[in-house]
């Protein structure tokens, strides 16, 4: 589903909310497992992807977990790190994206080969140093913390994005709303915050509205990492407007996922309709071949936005990023004003 139509690709473009480890180039993977040694189920491109991308309507969440177990197992050094960062990048680059938040979660990326969390920080910001040089782009840093590692990797996580708050603008709260509670992770978002940290929590992506409620009165985050269940509840839509809460939606991830029930139910369209401030994103794009300019699609063709309507969603992600202040403004007021 991965798109380069002109109509689309030649729009300046914002991604707030895209996963390095769902971001690696089947090829890359291919590569990456003969220099190390590594065991795929093929090696030939088109053979692997069909273990590595879901190009379907899930039943449940077993097809993504399998490829994430082989992206995961790619991590295998600072150096590859990098090279799967600026192939990001460049692929950013390719749809006009100038303004691009990418996010992580060092403890489960980085502890099946226990590598060392901030050698491949080193490596990452080496990527975004050179990216933004060579395509002109503002790119932020985000660190997730993962639901499934427990709390204590909670607390490793958020004192190490404290420490390197430098260059990690923001934290999130990532994985199993359903199955990990809450209140594990509340006091650790906290401390980021009050850091200084900015924080968005994924919530009300296949959980109801009422998780997005708890969300907010839980964490008071900055956006919120889907929040597509929002729409069932005007009390949670109403929260969002008033508090200001940006959404970080990513239509194909939600129809792939089940979230929805057809890529025409998705609520996208009518969040915005309500006032709410929508974005649009990727998510994963290898895992789920897609790209910004498949989401434009689906929100322009199928969804019914005008292209009006989707600059406004780049300037509410514009707005929300957590990218410092005269970095992002720099590039606003050159490709989007």
């Amino acid at each position: 589903m991965k798109n380069f139509d002109p109509k689309y690709n030649d729009i300046s473009k914002t991604e707030i909310h895209c996963h390095l480890e769902g971001a690696i180039r089947t090829q890359t993977i291919i590569d990456i497992a003969k220099e190390n040694n590594i065991q795929l189920p093929a090696y030939e491109v088109a053979e692997l992807d069909k273990h590595v991308k879901v190009l379907d309507q899930m039943k449940d969440l077993q097809a993504v977990l399998d490829a994430f177990d082989i992206f995961q197992r790619s991590i295998t050094s600072p150096q590859v790190l990098e090279r799967i960062a600026w192939e990001l990048f460049e692929d950013c680059a390719k749809q006009n994206i100038k303004l691009f938040e990418v996010r992580f979660s060092p403890d489960w990326a980085f502890h099946g080969h226990k590598l060392d969390w901030d050698a491949c920080l080193d490596g990452l910001l080496r990527a975004i140093d050179k990216a933004e040089k060579e395509f002109d782009m503002a790119i932020g840093i985000i660190a997730i913390t993962s639901r499934s590692m427990g709390a204590e990797s909670c607390i490793k996580t958020i004192d190490w994005a404290i420490k390197h708050q430098k260059h990690i603008q923001a934290v999130d709260l990532a994985d199993g709303e359903k199955i990990f509670p809450a209140t594990d992770f509340i006091k650790p978002i906290l401390k980021a915050k009050d850091a200084g940290l900015k924080v968005t929590i994924h919530s009300g992506e296949d959980t109801p509205a009422s998780y997005v409620i708890d969300t907010i009165q839980n964490f008071k985050p900055d956006r919120i990492g889907h929040g597509i269940h929002s729409i069932e509840d005007m009390k949670a839509v109403e929260m969002l407007i008033e508090k200001g809460i940006t959404l970080e939606v990513n239509p194909w991830s939600n129809y792939l996922t089940n979230s929805v029930s057809s890529i025409e139910a998705h609520p996208l369209k009518k969040l915005f309709d309500l006032g709410v401030k929508v974005t649009i994103n990727s998510d994963d794009p290898e895992v789920l071949e897609t790209n910004v300019n498949n989401e434009y699609r689906i929100a322009h063709e199928v969804l019914g936005m005008s292209l009006e309507e989707i600059h406004t969603c780049n300037r509410f992600a514009f707005d929300a990023s957590f990218i410092e202040p005269e970095k992002k403004q720099r590039i606003w007021e050159k490709y989007f004003v």
